[in-house]
């Protein structure tokens, strides 16, 4: 009981702890990883819709959080490893209690990882702190991200990256967006989605079907909102998602092999470390969102989080 409660205080503390006016690191070789010549067009399991993450930079997630299977193997930039990565079947899909399993003979799936557990450094497996002398998830160290190193499914390893501090932040609390129910550059809403709490994203050009109700509490600038504001069954959500909707569920927090906030909490790396072996994640609660939140506990690259992976957009509109 005392390790599941200090696991809540730890998720509480890293939603609290942004804006601390550390700079990002950048590694030599730029922000993020370079693309990848061979990498297919339309990745399979990538969303349509875009979303800005810099002046003049766009991508598309992909379907649903990753996961990953000691069973089976799969291709990485350096050959073969053991294990398969695949994605969510839907987008408000995760595992759970289960990642309590993680371990190296662990068969089932998981989807709470330590930081730049790629397997280029890190197995994807581990439950605990372990190397991570590494600065970023980008640049000259990009193989340890995980879309970067490894094959998701049927694709090729270098088609997918995971979002840098400074591009989470500009997606949640500064891109110009469509106005969507009287709010200009709608951006985001905590949502429940067939059951499953979780974080509404809008695109850049978003519509809201006709047939649904307004979307309530966008862009919130108080902590007067929450997950039941907006409520959507499988109907009304492929209704959204076909708009072009992207949702994160909240899939909880692990540390070694106990679990905490699952379907309370979401929390989601980002390719961004800071000092003292901690990085930085989007983190939200009911009625809370931190798109750049900076943790401060010792070995924090060592707990899991969520990976959502996006595709560059080549062509930018």
């Amino acid at each position: 009981m005392k390790k599941t409660l200090l696991l809540l205080t730890v998720a509480l503390i890293c939603l609290a702890g942004a804006g601390c006016g550390r700079e990002e690191v950048k590694p030599e070789g730029g922000d993020r990883p370079a693309a990848v010549p061979d990498a297919p067009s339309e990745p399979d399991g990538i969303l349509h819709s875009r979303f800005s993450v810099a002046e003049g930079r766009q991508v598309r997630f992909s379907r649903g959080n990753l996961q990953f299977c000691s069973t089976g193997s799969h291709a990485t930039v350096e050959g073969t490893a053991m294990g398969v990565f695949r994605f969510a079947e839907h987008q408000y899909d995760y595992v759970g209690q289960a990642n309590a399993l993680v371990s190296d003979t662990n068969t089932g799936w998981i989807d709470l990882f330590c930081w730049g557990s790629s397997g280029w450094h890190v197995a994807p497996c581990s439950e605990k702190d372990g190397d991570y002398d590494i600065e970023s998830l980008c640049g000259s160290e990009s193989y340890a991200d995980w879309g970067v190193y490894n094959a998701i499914g049927s694709g090729v390893p270098g088609t997918w990256r995971t979002l840098t501090r400074d591009e989470w932040d500009y997606l949640v609390n500064r891109r110009a967006a469509s106005s969507v129910d009287g709010i200009d550059s709608a951006r985001y809403a905590e949502a429940t989605v067939c059951g499953v709490k979780g974080l509404i994203l809008l695109p850049d050009q978003f519509e809201r079907p006709a047939s649904l109700a307004p979307i309530a509490n966008i862009n919130p600038d108080d902590l007067a909102f929450d997950f039941s504001d907006n409520v959507y069954d499988t109907e009304t959500w492929k209704l959204m998602e076909d708009a072009g909707a992207v949702f994160l569920p909240a899939a909880g927090f692990r540390g070694g092999t106990w679990i905490s906030t699952v379907g309370e909490g979401g929390n989601y790396w980002a390719a961004t470390c800071n000092a003292n072996r901690q990085a930085y994640a989007l983190l939200f609660i009911n009625g809370l969102v931190n798109a750049s939140a900076e943790c401060h506990y010792e070995k924090d690259r060592g707990y899991g989080r969520s990976v959502r992976l996006v595709a560059d957009v080549q062509n930018q509109r």
